[in-house]
């Protein structure tokens, strides 16, 4: 993998560690699912270039995520409210964000977008210099 490939694949590691605190990193959920499918696929061709175990089950790791997922974790760090919450109240809202994504709940995506950024942190460590994979292998990661 080229340096300029490796530059480009930790900015975008670092766009979605942010992500959790600052959902303006991205300008919609499309866009972070689009940067996340790339690193996904930038890991997988360093894995396979450094033959690297390692990187191979982080990978696997990631959770899986939704167009609606995440559009509804930006909507709720911004605190922004849907008609159907000031329609219909708090419980309509629920089940209408419930519906939306498909039964997943706020929690849940809370849950998995941590998750990635925990994976993400690792990986920009690994990317940056292979030493970490002894590290994280040794320590239990």
């Amino acid at each position: 993998m080229r340096e300029s490939d490796v530059d480009i694949l930790k900015k975008s590691l670092n766009i979605i560690i942010g992500f959790e605190e600052r959902v303006d990193l991205v300008n919609s959920a499309s866009e972070f699912l689009e940067i996340h499918n790339r690193n996904i696929q930038m890991l997988k061709d360093l894995g396979v270039e450094r033959q690297s175990v390692f990187i191979k089950k982080n990978i696997s790791d990631y959770p899986k995520f939704r167009v609606s997922e995440i559009e509804l974790f930006i909507f709720k760090k911004r605190k922004e409210k849907s008609f159907m919450w000031f329609v219909g109240g708090r419980r309509v809202g629920f089940v209408y964000d419930l519906i939306k994504t498909r039964g997943i709940i706020f929690s849940q995506i809370k849950k998995k977008v941590a998750k990635i950024k925990d994976i993400n942190q690792r990986m920009y460590k690994v990317v940056e210099n292979p030493i970490f994979e002894e590290v994280y292998e040794k320590t239990g990661y």
